[in-house]
């Protein structure tokens, strides 16, 4: 069977809570906990109760990274409402 994953990096899966900021329309800053689900070089997966756009920037803040990270919303799933997943590209 081939290999259909396309990322550049590989990822490498883990469980860790993290503290995400992110600015809305009105330019108000929204603080929320995060779950990351795997993480890569390029990017991460995250997992969220609070609803976030494609192409919406968030800082990530937590001990693995050495200052707080900006990535972009690439791509979103919804789970009944309850919570979301993303990808996201780190800048």
């Amino acid at each position: 069977m081939a290999n259909l994953d396309k990322r550049m990096h590989k990822r490498e899966d883990m469980i860790k809570v993290m503290e995400c900021k992110s600015s809305q329309q009105s330019n108000q800053i929204i603080e929320f906990d995060c779950v990351i689900s795997n993480i890569s070089q390029s990017g991460l997966c995250l997992l969220a109760t609070d609803a976030l756009k494609n192409g919406q920037e968030i800082t990530i803040k937590n001990h693995i990274f050495p200052s707080p990270r900006i990535a972009t919303v690439i791509w979103s799933k919804e789970y009944n409402g309850i919570y979301y997943k993303y990808g996201l590209e780190f800048k």
